[in-house]
């Protein structure tokens, strides 16, 4: 047995005496003066003299026994660990090769937290004791690079291959990993964490680290955030009559917030396909962490879909200083409307309100086409990227699976209910596009008095560039009749709400696809809505803001994003660091290995079922997670709690802490006994107490 703390357990120790000398010290020697009376009385006193002699001596042992066990619980005992015996071990490091540990080391100058890390988990090995063997493990991905335990050599030998992953940590599965290997040895277990355990390492807001079985090195090597700066995103605009020859994006830049000293930071977007390129400060108001840089650049109008990149100067963390998105030319494909022509409509069918808020003016606007909704096929659908559907009732079952394969594929589905009362079943199909647990009611509402939008609505990405005039453009729509489209909020969010919180316009996502729902028919007979100001810009940014987030679609964060359905493979084009020309992806979207950097890539995607005769393209970007970036340090006591150990973790660098699961635990038993034993001091003070003279 040892101590984490040796000291305060000699204090512990010492403390013991403390009421010996407090005894002495009040011990009184008074001179005794003769009085022939009291013998009698003396003699009484003598005889009882002795066996309180006993009880004192009892109570001043039990409580120099409470402070001793105190001192010594708050000194941690611990049991000696086989290294400490220069015994044999079986050794796991946990090496954090993480998206996180290319920052710069506050430990070591010039070097990055990994190569701290990797060089405390070499020297661990260096120290074992001869007959030793080591597993290797890193918090990125889910193996272990050793399979068996191996010769410390040979896990040097390892170690030096290993290079920081584009890949989130995962230091709690790491360590968990670690300790159920060791359970299968029967050689004592040791476990070394190499970390730096900065915010974006660890997450402290996670599950604590469970209790491992064998004893675990914390190898703290320290992060340096001084002077650092990431994006955060690349967003389209889409505000104002669009052009075809222009492209204007907003990149957010954040800092962390220590950081004053940064007024602005210089921000480079370029597009992949033209290399043209444009530069714009970030510049930061005093307090803000945050900035936004708006850039524009001339695009090919020839070219359907861009790959820009945006980057700022590299700092100490350097992997978030890049950001790729993938944009797409707006008049590239025309909006697919589905109905079917009808002569008998005065007050006009939804889709020619439709499509005048389209196309305002001829030229002037969003192009569109017609397709009837029987004859939607994989063939007839094939290049729509924007589908209203304003004749739902008129699709089949082969034409609601159609729409729902392009929608899973990245495409906008607007679906407009029927003004016609119809006994054929399109709400449950509808329904399922939506998301699971939607229901729409068969029966239609109608309203009267009309119901009024409320005044506040919901934060959309659809309506973000109206809503500072959202207000006064709700304010004359009036609806008759609408049907109620219902479900939990993980399924759909808000776009538009009437004024009973029933929504007259929800956003669903499916795969890679968008669809929006109005509860409401664009006709006079059902709202005002077609006749009034907001109909035309609410049309247009549906489609605009829809296939803004098709794009998103088309965004893949590295480790924790999927791939596109049926993309076989990804090809590097630009911004990526990769030495391998391809990367294979799985079935279920998974990048396959850790190789995966950032940059835009080219997915190859197999049409039909596994045929791999036909193949398509299209653009993705990927990109790594902001947050497992992050180089701040984190809170040491938040650190302390998640390790779940009982130690003070500082955020000194290069710190080396021993411990063992067991010294919480002992300390805790510690603590109880001598609890228990002020228990029993307590009641037998009490007992031996002299009792007070009763009042005659």
């Amino acid at each position: 047995m040892m101590f984490i703390s040796p000291w305060l357990a000699v204090a512990g120790t010492v403390a013991m005496a403390l009421p010996i000398l407090i005894h002495l010290f009040l011990r009184r020697r008074q001179k005794p003066i003769e009085w022939a009376a009291m013998e009698l009385l003396r003699r009484a006193v003598q005889q009882n003299q002795r066996a309180r002699r006993v009880e004192r001596w009892v109570l001043l042992a039990l409580r120099c026994l409470v402070l001793m066990l105190v001192g010594l619980a708050i000194a941690r005992p611990a049991t000696l660990t086989a290294i400490s015996l220069d015994r044999p071990v079986v050794l796991a490091v946990v090496l954090d090769d993480s998206v996180a540990s290319r920052t710069a080391s506050a430990m070591s100058p010039g070097e990055t937290a990994f190569d701290a890390a990797r060089a405390a988990c070499i020297e661990s090995i260096r120290a074992l004791p001869s007959g030793s063997s080591v597993h290797v493990f890193t918090t990125s991905g889910l193996i272990e690079h050793t399979n068996e335990p191996v010769q410390p050599e040979r896990a040097i030998a390892t170690l030096n291959t290993l290079a920081p992953t584009y890949e989130p940590s995962r230091v709690r599965h790491a360590v968990v990993r670690a300790d159920d290997a060791l359970r299968r040895t029967t050689m004592p277990g040791h476990i070394v964490l190499a970390s730096s355990f900065s915010r974006g390492a660890l997450d402290t807001e996670d599950q604590v680290l469970p209790t491992t079985k064998a004893t675990l090195e914390i190898r703290d090597v320290g992060s340096d955030d001084t002077g650092t700066a990431a994006i955060t995103s690349v967003m389209q605009r889409t505000l104002g009559p669009q052009s075809i020859d222009s492209v204007t994006v907003d990149v957010t830049v954040t800092r962390p917030g220590q950081d004053t000293a940064r007024r602005s930071v210089p921000v480079t977007v370029t597009d992949t396909k033209t290399d043209r390129s444009a530069i714009v400060d970030a510049v930061f108001i005093e307090g803000s962490q945050r900035a936004v840089a708006t850039v524009t650049l001339m695009v090919d109008p020839t070219v359907t879909k861009h790959g820009w990149i945006a980057t700022i100067p590299s700092d100490r963390q350097p992997a978030d200083d890049q950001r790729c998105t993938t944009i797409s030319t707006r008049s590239s494909n025309s909006v697919l409307v589905l109905d079917r022509e009808r002569l008998d409509v005065d007050e006009g069918s939804s889709a020619q309100w439709i499509e005048r808020a389209l196309e305002p003016v001829p030229g002037l606007g969003l192009s569109h086409q017609r397709l009837d909704p029987a004859e939607v096929r994989a063939s007839s659908l094939k290049g729509a990227s924007s589908i209203i559907i304003c004749r739902p009732e008129l699709l089949d079952q082969a034409g609601w699976a159609e729409c729902r394969s392009v929608c899973e594929s990245g495409a906008l589905i607007v679906i407009v209910p029927p003004t016609d009362e119809t006994f054929v079943d399109w709400q449950d199909p509808c329904s399922t596009l939506l998301g699971p647990g939607v229901t729409i009611r068969r029966a239609v509402v109608n309203h009267e008095p009309p119901q009024r939008l409320q005044a506040q609505q919901p934060v959309s990405p659809i309506t973000q560039l109206i809503a500072s005039e959202l207000t006064e453009l709700v304010a004359p729509v009036e609806i008759s009749r609408s049907i109620v489209i219902e479900g939990p909020s993980t399924a759909f969010s808000p776009i538009l709400v009437m004024g009973d919180n029933t929504p007259m316009m929800v956003l669903s996502t499916r795969g890679r696809g968008v669809i929006v729902a109005f509860a409401t028919a664009p006709v006079p007979s059902w709202s005002t809505l077609a006749t009034k100001p907001i109909f035309v810009p609410l049309v247009q940014e549906t489609i605009r803001q829809g296939e803004v987030l098709l794009d998103a679609g088309n965004t893949v964060t590295i480790g924790l994003g999927r791939l596109p359905e049926g993309t076989t493979e990804l090809r590097p084009i630009r911004g990526s660091t990769t030495t391998d020309p391809t990367l294979t992806v799985d079935p279920s979207g998974v990048i396959v290995g850790d190789d995966a950097t950032p940059g835009i890539m080219e997915a190859v995607m197999a049409q039909g079922a596994n045929t791999g005769a036909s193949r398509r393209t299209t653009l993705v970007a990927l990109n790594v997670d902001p947050s497992a970036c992050d180089p701040q340090r984190n809170d040491a006591a938040r650190l302390t709690a998640w390790l779940n150990q009982t130690m003070s973790v500082t955020p000194t660098t290069g710190t080396k802490i021993k411990t063992t699961q067991s010294s919480a635990t002992a300390s805790a038993w510690l603590l109880m006994v001598a609890a228990l034993i002020v228990l029993v001091e307590t009641l037998l003070g009490r007992m031996y107490s002299v009792p007070e003279p009763k009042a005659t």
